[in-house]
């Protein structure tokens, strides 16, 4: 576990459940993000430092730390959603609990193919279809790791959408609530 928790857990003791099972690495990494936005470092005697000379940073880096937690669980419940749906509608008998099989299956034998294509194939292309080769196979590329990302655990969508909140997050927070250096 990364050292950065105990001090987090100084100051949100509730939050300790986070960091057990199969997650917690990663929970972990989060409050190790949070405290070098927070004390611009991980190392908790560091932190420790900082906090003795401004005891409101130890509150700052609990909210923080519980938001990013949040974001974090709410990335793992999003994943389980969608996964949770293709079973329901595999259960009730519709149709549409083919659609993420079918497109998974579709796309791993287009890219498949391209690859092929593009290694195995002696092609003669111009300059323009080699362009066109490429680009076709970085498109295929990007749709292969998101159908492996639905079929083993990760939603790509909501972790996009987590980290332009987290972003945006810190940057309020840094602004308004932290106190510069040097101030």
């Amino acid at each position: 576990m990364i050292p950065i928790v105990g001090l987090l857990l100084q100051y949100a003791p509730e939050l300790i459940g986070l960091f057990a099972g199969k997650d917690a690495g990663v929970a972990a990494g989060r409050v190790a993000d949070v405290a070098k936005v927070v004390f611009g470092t991980d190392d908790p005697q560091k932190a420790q430092d900082q906090i003795a000379l401004n005891p409101a940073l130890a509150e700052a880096f609990a909210e923080q730390a519980r938001s990013a937690l949040e974001v974090f669980r709410l990335e793992i419940q999003d994943a389980q959603d969608a996964r949770q749906q293709t079973i329901t509608l595999a259960q009730t008998g519709s149709a549409i609990s083919w659609g993420a099989p079918l497109v998974s299956v579709l796309v791993t034998l287009m890219f498949g193919g391209a690859l092929y294509l593009v290694l195995a194939q002696p092609l003669a292309l111009d300059e323009r279809q080699a362009t066109v080769a490429n680009i076709l196979l970085g498109v295929l590329g990007a749709a292969m790791t998101q159908v492996i990302n639905y079929w083993l655990g990760s939603s790509s969508g909501s972790k996009r959408s987590g980290d332009a909140v987290r972003t945006i997050a810190e940057r309020a927070i840094a602004e308004t609530v932290l106190p510069t250096k040097g101030r």
